[in-house]
């Protein structure tokens, strides 16, 4: 097998140069384009790998991208990355089938574990599979308050708004939070993102749905 290839799509230079020495040094063969219309432009001769792919671009952003990629049939396993505070369009990109996403300035682990995850997808389908029934089941398994405050989370809903619709304050909403990460096995508010997804939680569910 050749080395994986990792397409990065990230408007800032400097970005797109760190990522390529990176990858590169962690034995991935890396393509790097400096726009989503000009990934678009080579869409149907990439060679299958994962997209790492920046959400906040000028002319195009990364869901617009994403969504002009299902529409013509391209199934890349696609990672986002985000700035701080971007927490609205990830949701948006793992509503539309991203399998993980990336706050800048992201950790080497953290882009390691969701490079693993794209390749899964890419390279095993069934153990891809196997692994988001095993989150929807542990999400089914959570007390009914616990999976109402993670579809909450999983809509994007502040803290302040989760709580008020629980009855609660938000300083008990942020330590519910951290034993439901807890019990989920999350290490970050982007893994419980991603197993709140897998579980078919996302955008349009409400509190009560889940009670």
């Amino acid at each position: 097998m050749g080395r994986r290839i990792v397409h990065v799509v990230d408007d800032e230079e400097p970005v797109r140069r760190s990522l390529k020495m990176m990858l590169g040094v962690n034995g991935y063969s890396v393509s790097t384009f400096e726009s989503g219309a000009s990934l678009l432009e080579a869409a149907e001769t990439l060679v299958p790998g994962a997209l790492l792919l920046d959400v906040r671009m000028p002319d195009m952003d990364g869901i617009e991208v994403q969504k002009r990629l299902t529409r013509r049939g391209i199934d890349l396993p696609v990672i986002v990355m985000t700035g701080h505070g971007d927490l609205s369009l990830a949701i948006a990109a793992l509503h539309g089938g991203a399998v993980a996403f990336l706050e800048k300035p992201f950790a080497k682990a953290a882009l390691a574990e969701a490079l693993d995850s794209a390749f899964l997808k890419l390279e095993d389908i069934d153990a891809y599979s196997s692994r988001q029934a095993a989150a929807a089941a542990s999400v089914e398994a959570l007390a009914p308050a616990d999976r109402a405050l993670l579809a909450g989370l999983a809509d994007g809903r502040p803290i302040e708004a989760i709580a008020a619709d629980l009855g609660t304050s938000a300083a008990r909403v942020e330590v519910r939070r951290a034993r439901l990460f807890s019990q989920l096995g999350a290490e970050s508010a982007a893994d419980a993102l991603r197993i709140a997804f897998a579980a078919g939680l996302g955008p349009g569910q409400t509190l009560r749905d889940n009670t």
